[in-house]
Formats: C-alpha cells, sequence, structure tokens
C-alpha cells in the first residue's frame, strides 16, 4: 500500500512539474504576442523623431499626440468611414453566413437530389477565376455596383472554404434527427433555422468572425468601384491618408532645410491608423473566442 501511494505520489509531483513547464510557456508565448501590439501603440503616442532616433520601444520616451492630431483633424471623414465600415462588415457578415450555411446544409443533407451540381457549381469557379478585367466589367457595366454599398459587399459575400467547413460541421450532426424532425412535420426550414443552426454556434460564430475580419479590412473593392467621399470605408480611407503624407514627404526631400521633415507625422501615423483600424475587432474577439478553437478545428478528428 505505501508503494502504491508513495508511486502515485511521485506521478502527481510530476505532472506538476510538468504543469509548471506548460503554464511557464503559454505565459512567455503570451508575452511575446502581446508585446508587439504593445510596442504599436506606444509608437503611435510616440514623436517622429523620437522614433527616427531610438526606435520603437515598450514605452514611448515622450507621449506625443501629433499622429492622432492629424488623423483625426477631419473628425467627420472618420466617422463617416467606420459608419460604412460598420455597415458593410455588418451587412455582408450576416448575409455571409446565411447563403453559405444554406448552401453548405444542402450539401451536408443525404437526401438532396442536386449534390454533384452544387459541389461543382461552387466549387469549380476556385480552379478558374475570371480575371479582374471581366469582374471589373460585370460589376459596373452590368450590375451597375459603381459608388454603391454593394460593390463592397457582394464581391467577398461567398467564401468556398467557410462552405466547407459549415458542411463538416452539418455532416457531424445526427441524421436521425433531422429524420425525427421530418416526422413530427417540420418542413426543411424548420429544421434549418430551429435545429442546424442553434446546434452550430461554434463554426457559425468562427465563419461570422472570419467574415467579418474580411470585410472590416475591405480597401481593394473600394479602390476599384467607390468615386465617393462618403462611401469610402475605414481601411481605404486610411492608406489614401498614408498615401498623401507620404508624397507630402517625399515632396519635402527636393527641399531641404525649409521643413523639418522629423517633425512631420510617418512612423507614428501609421501605427495609429493601425489602433485605430484594428482597436473595434480586438474588443470583439473575446466573444467568438469560445468559438473559435473549436470551430477551425472542425473535422480534425472523426469518430
Amino acid at each position: 500500500m505505501n508503494k502504491k501511494s508513495s508511486a502515485m505520489g511521485a506521478i502527481q509531483k510530476k505532472k506538476e512539474k510538468t504543469s509548471i513547464w506548460v503554464h511557464l510557456f503559454f505565459i512567455i508565448f503570451a508575452i511575446i504576442c502581446i508585446v508587439p501590439f504593445v510596442t504599436v501603440i506606444s509608437a503611435s503616442f510616440s514623436n517622429e523623431s523620437d522614433l527616427a532616433m531610438y526606435g520603437f520601444s515598450v514605452l514611448p520616451k515622450k507621449v506625443d499626440l501629433t499622429a492622432y492630431a492629424y488623423l483625426f483633424k477631419n473628425p467627420k471623414m472618420i466617422v463617416d468611414a467606420y459608419i460604412v465600415t460598420i455597415i458593410i462588415t455588418a451587412v455582408g457578415t450576416f448575409l455571409g453566413v446565411l447563403f453559405m450555411s444554406m448552401a453548405a446544409y444542402c450539401l451536408a443533407r443525404s437526401n438532396f437530389r442536386y449534390t454533384r451540381a452544387l459541389t461543382f457549381f461552387i466549387f469549380f469557379p476556385t480552379l478558374f477565376s475570371g480575371g479582374m478585367v471581366p469582374s471589373y466589367i460585370i460589376n459596373t457595366q452590368y450590375l451597375h455596383l459603381t459608388d454603391t454599398l454593394l460593390a463592397l459587399i457582394l464581391p467577398t459575400l461567398i467564401n468556398v472554404f467557410h462552405i466547407i467547413m459549415l458542411r463538416t460541421f452539418f455532416k457531424q450532426l445526427p441524421e436521425s434527427l433531422f429524420e425525427a424532425a421530418k416526422v413530427d412535420g417540420a418542413s426543411e426550414y424548420y429544421i434549418f433555422f430551429k435545429i442546424a443552426l442553434p446546434l452550430s454556434k461554434p463554426v457559425i460564430a468562427t465563419v461570422a468572425f472570419l467574415g467579418a475580419l474580411t470585410k472590416w479590412n475591405e480597401w481593394y473593392n473600394a479602390m476599384l468601384y467607390i468615386r465617393e467621399d462618403s462611401l469610402v470605408p475605414l481601411q481605404y480611407m486610411l492608406q489614401r491618408m498614408m498615401m498623401n503624407i507620404q508624397t507630402l514627404l517625399d515632396s519635402m526631400q527636393y527641399a531641404p532645410g525649409m521643413v523639418d521633415i522629423t517633425s512631420l507625422p510617418g512612423e507614428n501615423l501609421r501605427m495609429a491608423m493601425l489602433v485605430v483600424a484594428i482597436g473595434p475587432m480586438m474588443l470583439f474577439f473575446p466573444f467568438f473566442q469560445k468559438y473559435f478553437t473549436r470551430g477551425m478545428t472542425v473535422g480534425a478528428v472523426k469518430g
């Protein structure tokens, strides 16, 4: 009995030591992940001359709000860009998750007779892209999406990889559950909205977060289709501001001594733009975190 107790005690101590090393590893890993973000925030509150002289640091040498003052020089422009980005993120994410989950549900059902045709229709375009020019002609000449919010929503509404994730999760749901609901007189729409979707919260939340991240970072389609300043999303507006300040800095090099270039916002402005751009998404991420791991690993383990 004593030998068994001592053996159990040794095993317990070994587990505790292993647990300490595992926790230490993840603490160090968390610090490595957090320090760059803290450095970005510090650089956004630093003076451009300090960054040029001392480089990046965790704490600013001297707090300077020049970058944020330049960024919010026209607050209405920032607010309008935020509103546009929030609209296309909310609407695009909702519609994308709805349509992709519907398609994935159809592909996951064994009694759907057009599975092969729908699969071919969804996956074949991923192998051969029509190219930017045909897409631009269709969106501008036929769909007339120029200077509309639909130009920022429709082109990136469907993601085939997300459909695969959703289909894999739907396939793991017990078929007997759907058959029992069918016997009780439930329609396919009722089964989808009242049974399949509530049971698929992890993958739905994961797809919604990834889709929202894509919509929030939208700038490419805005560059192609948006001319009105009132419809410019946040990322494209920040990019244009950065291009303007870079043009100014380049022009100052041909007139040395007239203006102190180091006093103008540069790297600190880039860091301030980064903080403004990713701030809201960092606030929303904790609400998706409990679903994110399970949703990303869907289909990885069978049985």
